[in-house]
């Protein structure tokens, strides 16, 4: 991972390649929460890796569980207005949702998405997912 200012000066890098913590195979989104922890989609690990905004570990959402909270391959987050987070499943064709800690809420949508790449949640509460297939 690497910090940049807006105006493009480097910052320094966090993490190495690698499958604990910390470390990424595969980082495929990054996004800071309502409440400044910064939310890291590591996709070829399955997992969601949470950092408060000194880069000390949080804890980690892991869609290798079994069950309604698994997910495969997470390539987006989003924070809807509760603070929950909405992990995109590109293999799962599905979004599951978390409490900001971790604890599992809901999956929806395995009906009509085909491997979905992102997703935002706009200011009404509505999902807009990015569809990699029509």
């Amino acid at each position: 991972m690497h910090k940049l200012t807006t105006g493009g000066e480097f910052l320094g890098t966090f993490g190495q390649h690698g499958s604990g913590v910390g470390q990424f195979n595969g980082p495929w989104d990054i996004k800071i929460s309502p409440e400044g922890k910064v939310y890291v989609a590591d996709r070829n690990k399955n997992r969601i890796q949470v950092f408060h905004s000194d880069w000390t570990l949080s804890h980690i959402i892991d869609g290798k569980v079994s069950g309604d909270g698994s997910f495969n391959r997470p390539f987006s987050v989003a924070f809807d207005m509760s603070g929950d987070v909405h992990v995109i499943g590109h293999s799962s064709n599905s979004v599951t949702v978390f409490t900001p800690c971790g604890q599992f809420v809901r999956k929806y949508d395995q009906t009509h998405l085909s491997f979905p790449a992102g997703i935002a949640i706009d200011s009404a509460g509505y999902s807009l997912v990015a569809n990699y297939s029509p």
